[in-house]
């Protein structure tokens, strides 16, 4: 059974192989079946498996692209939520079910039972994900991969996945707009995407800041991101205030010395006569709760 799986190692590129790669290296494909159910391969789409067991549906939904690409024989490329994995970068909102291409010509979209290849993209690019991604793999641009999340996830996906992106100087604001301005006339949720990417700002550090921060905006507040009070910065302070805002996503208060840090932190802002407001993933799903905190804060700050 090692001896098998070698084999299928050795007949892998980017750790995923077809039917016919196992045929010729003398594995049949009831056998693949066999070892699939062993646990010993993960079947990623029809004819197309890999020998890498990983259960992180990001990782499989990469090797799920890397097979579509080769078993679709078109020239296209990664685009949309498939990119952005590719590019590591973060998901919200994302259906990892279906797989997202591009071609590099062609006007058509073609969708079968787990992908959509979407039209014409221009050139394609290509790039690498190790470990599982070691040779280059096809891929629309990342200003264009952002516009197509957006359209095929939310506008929320673009947004976090875009303020990663230029904060890691993947891709300009510029190019970004150009590529949200080129979307076809009549796409659905097209005006909503550019202006979720209008407003992408690569000085937030996480997805829960990303989406704290369009909170706030849609609210009618004016941010100052990652700023200094003292010796501590914060996630965003509302302009013209003392009110602190901090996303509380990653915080682990399991741990006692982070509880301390925190609260030594926090009563420091507030001897500097600043008030803090902590959110959560639940409060951003509810603007108006938001709007109160924000509000008795403010109140407060002033008092």
């Amino acid at each position: 059974m090692d001896d098998e799986i070698e084999l299928l190692r050795r007949a892998s590129v980017n750790h995923v192989f077809s039917s016919a790669d196992a045929e010729r290296a003398g594995i049949p494909r009831l056998r693949l079946v066999t070892l699939a159910r062993a646990g010993l391969l993960t079947h990623l789409t029809r004819g197309m498996w890999s020998t890498v067991g990983s259960g992180d549906l990001d990782d499989i939904h990469l090797l799920r692209t890397v097979a579509i690409i080769r078993r679709l024989r078109v020239a296209a490329g990664a685009t949309a939520h498939s990119a952005l994995i590719l590019h590591d970068l973060p998901l919200v909102d994302c259906d990892l079910d279906t797989v997202h291409l591009v071609r590099g010509s062609g006007q058509a979209t073609r969708r079968g039972k787990d992908y959509t290849v979407w039209g014409e993209a221009g050139e394609l690019t290509t790039a690498k994900r190790p470990p599982f991604v070691e040779e280059p793999l096809p891929c629309a641009s990342v200003a264009l991969a952002l516009v197509h999340a957006g359209v095929a996830s939310t506008p929320r996906t673009a947004l976090a996945a875009g303020d990663a992106a230029v904060r890691r100087e993947l891709v300009t604001p510029r190019e970004i707009e150009v590529a949200a301005a080129l979307l076809p006339l009549g796409t659905p949720n097209a005006a909503a995407v550019r202006r979720a990417l209008a407003d992408v700002d690569g000085r937030h550090e996480s997805p829960g800041e990303s989406l704290t921060a369009q909170v706030l905006r849609d609210l009618g507040y004016a941010l100052q991101p990652q700023v200094w009070i003292g010796p501590y910065r914060v996630d965003f302070l509302i302009a013209g205030t003392k009110v602190v805002v901090e996303f509380d996503g990653a915080i682990k208060y399991d741990d006692r010395g982070v509880v301390i840090a925190e609260k030594r932190r926090e009563d420091e802002l507030r001897r500097r006569g600043f008030v803090v407001v902590r959110l959560m993933w639940s409060d951003l799903k509810d603007p108006e709760r938001v709007r109160r905190l924000v509000e008795a804060a403010r109140a407060a700050s002033a008092a």
